[in-house]
């Protein structure tokens, strides 16, 4: 009898442990992120509004390329007014959260992140008539881009701007605008060469304005790449001061002016 029932219980529990591999691979990543649980409430749409372009593979995870696109009509006069990016497997798993103006609607933003190893990124959505929706994509990551070594970045290079804005734009038809801040953004995460833990100093706001209103404001966590990037379109119906500014959690800022030249359709 002892020789028998070993064998008898792996029979039993096989199919359990199958079973339950089984559901977790049908569980979307999202449900298993409290995080994201947290921001939606249980109330999720069906379908997804936004499709993530993320490479399959990336050999390295310190700059990954992220771009999101929601080029499907809304209802009239309703937009994306918020996205939130997760990175589930990540040591933070926040990436970014963007709060948007109608400005940016149709959706077209892109962004590098770190990734930490293959996981599914998740992007909620939450529309401007209250509207929740959620999209997934899985990636495999060679190398991890958290423990990565920023290096001993030159702090006189720190903070410099470089943004191109179109000559003009045609009011309320979407133009790209193209930025990126020098930035080591410090995970807190690495020693440094003395094998000291340096304190997280990191981007931790961007900023986008027209003529005094915020069009688009992003929150960054350590898991934006090096050398923030952000590109995203943009429609304004009028104005014609921009202003651009990037924030430090240690409060320095930077901030880019540019004048806006509207044409009429």
């Amino acid at each position: 009898m002892t020789k028998v029932l070993p064998v008898f219980g792996a029979l039993v529990l096989a199919p359990v442990f199958f079973l339950s591999s089984v559901h977790a691979q049908q569980v979307p990543a999202w449900q298993r992120v409290d995080a994201v649980k947290a921001l939606v409430s249980g109330k999720v749409e069906q379908g997804q509004i936004i499709k993530i372009d993320l490479p399959m593979v990336s050999e390295d995870g310190s700059s990954v390329p992220l771009t999101l696109v929601a080029d499907k009509p809304l209802a009239d006069g309703v937009f994306i007014q918020h996205i939130d990016i997760f990175a589930p497997a990540n040591p933070t798993a926040e990436v970014a959260s963007f709060e948007l103006g109608p400005e940016l609607s149709p959706l077209n933003l892109s962004l590098r992140v770190r990734l930490s190893e293959s996981q599914t990124v998740v992007v909620v959505a939450r529309t401007s008539d209250g509207r929740v929706f959620v999209s997934e994509r899985p990636i495999r990551i060679t190398t991890s881009g958290c423990i990565a070594a920023t290096g001993g970045a030159d702090a006189s290079g720190e903070m410099k701007e470089r943004v191109r804005v179109p000559k003009s734009f045609v009011a309320g038809q979407p133009a790209e605008i193209v930025t990126l801040i020098t930035h080591p953004m410090v995970t807190g995460l690495v020693a440094d060469a003395q094998g000291n833990m340096p304190e997280q100093r990191i981007i931790n706001r961007f900023d986008v304005g027209i003529d005094g209103e915020p069009v688009l404001k992003a929150r960054f966590y350590r898991s934006m790449a090096a050398n923030p990037y952000v590109r995203f379109t943009l429609a304004p119906e009028k104005g014609t001061d921009l202003l651009l500014t990037w924030t430090e959690d240690s409060s320095r800022k930077t901030e880019h002016k540019a004048s806006l030249s509207l044409a009429s359709r």
